[in-house]
């Protein structure tokens, strides 16, 4: 059922309730004015026809009002004119429609004048009267209308907003991807300079794994827990190898966060900052802490180091740590609003802690059975 047929049986239904109700009208009236009642059969043949015929008369009103606008344009006073035109032939058809009904149904009373003069008579008396039915329906078409365009802006407004946060997701996401891989391939380099030629090798093969996830998921926003944790295990392989025995890395996920959805490559930059600050500057061992807690309603993933910590407080984490942690905390403004957060203060213990808060959110079942994938 399209939306035209839908839009006629509104018409016509509004229309009959009018006519049973001035219907009703009639037969109430007569009773109570003492005179001759009117049966119910006789009033609805005097009072449905007109109704009816007003049904007939909608579309063309509806027509002509968009045609020639009466409320708004620099052209109004035209279209009130025209209006009221045509408002004017339609009161005389309907009273003319009328003479003819009623002396059809109950019969012409002596002395009854001619039908155009009758008509005439019937239009000076019901013109103010039923002339407001018509521009009742030019009022309500133009307020539906009116209605129905400022639902199609905020609906076109709001596809444009959500096109244009996802341009500039997918912006913030695709800036990740030089700045990974200039860290891995600077990786690649070091082992080369080191003389440590094999490990090297084997670091260039994790990591073409690990570009291979990437670009699988180029246009993927949010991925389950697992996947992001074992893209985040490929990733300290490689790490490993670079620090051999003096990077430890400790794993700790609730299995109920497992499936919650986080933004793609999220830990990666918070990790990378870990090693980076917290164990690159020195020689001695360093630890590295990767934890997943759901807390009420939000997942809360941190991730902690043991190294010297921030000297000038936890304000120039951010400043420091460069295109990661600016990429991450904008990507979770995109994506969450205020409901999401990025925290990075050096810690009571010693070292730094990173704190992503998200809205816990399970990833759907389709994509969060198969880890492997991008989604």
């Amino acid at each position: 059922m399209g939306p035209s047929f839908r839009r006629r049986w509104v018409i016509l239904a509004a229309w009959s309730a009018w006519g049973l109700l001035t219907t009703a009208q009639v037969v109430v009236y007569s009773r109570l004015a003492g005179s001759m009642p009117v049966p119910l059969l006789i009033a609805l043949r005097l009072q449905m026809p007109l109704a009816f015929l007003w049904a007939l008369a909608t579309p063309s009103i509806i027509w002509l009002g968009r045609r020639f606008p009466p409320f708004e344009g620099p052209r109004w006073p035209r279209g009130v004119a025209v209006n009221l035109l045509a408002c004017m032939i339609a009161v005389y058809v309907e009273v003319f429609v009328l003479i003819v009904n009623q002396r059809w149904v109950q019969g012409t009373p002596p002395n009854a004048a001619p039908l155009l003069l009758a008509g005439l008579r019937s239009w000076v008396w019901w013109l103010y009267a039923d002339g407001l039915l018509y521009w009742a329906v030019l009022v309500i078409d133009y307020q539906v209308e009116h209605y129905r365009e400022l639902r199609q802006k905020e609906v076109r407004a709001s596809q444009i907003e959500a096109r244009l946060a996802e341009v500039r997701l997918q912006a913030l996401k695709t800036q990740l991807h030089p700045h990974f891989l200039f860290n891995a391939l600077h990786t690649v380099g070091q082992l080369i300079r080191s003389g440590r030629d094999g490990t090297a090798v084997q670091v260039v093969g994790g990591l073409g794994e690990l570009l291979r996830r990437v670009l699988d998921a180029a246009t993927t926003q949010e991925v389950p827990l697992k996947q992001e944790l074992e893209f985040i295990e490929s990733y300290l392989e490689i790490e490993k190898i670079r620090f051999r025995d003096r990077l430890t890395v400790v794993l700790d996920a609730d299995s109920d966060t497992l499936d919650a959805r986080v933004p793609h490559l999220i830990l990666q930059p918070l990790v990378e900052n870990a090693i980076r600050y917290g164990l690159g500057s020195r020689h001695s061992p360093g630890r590295v802490s990767i934890v997943a807690r759901r807390v009420d309603h939000d997942l809360h993933l941190t991730v902690r180091d043991d190294g010297p910590g921030l000297a000038r407080g936890a304000v120039a984490a951010q400043e420091d740590h460069g295109v990661g942690l600016a990429n991450t905390s904008a990507r979770l403004r995109e994506l969450y609003g205020g409901a999401a957060s990025l925290e990075v203060a050096n810690a009571p213990e010693g070292g730094v802690v990173a704190r992503v808060v998200v809205p816990f959110q399970l990833a759907p079942a389709e994509w969060a059975g198969e880890p492997d994938e991008a989604g």
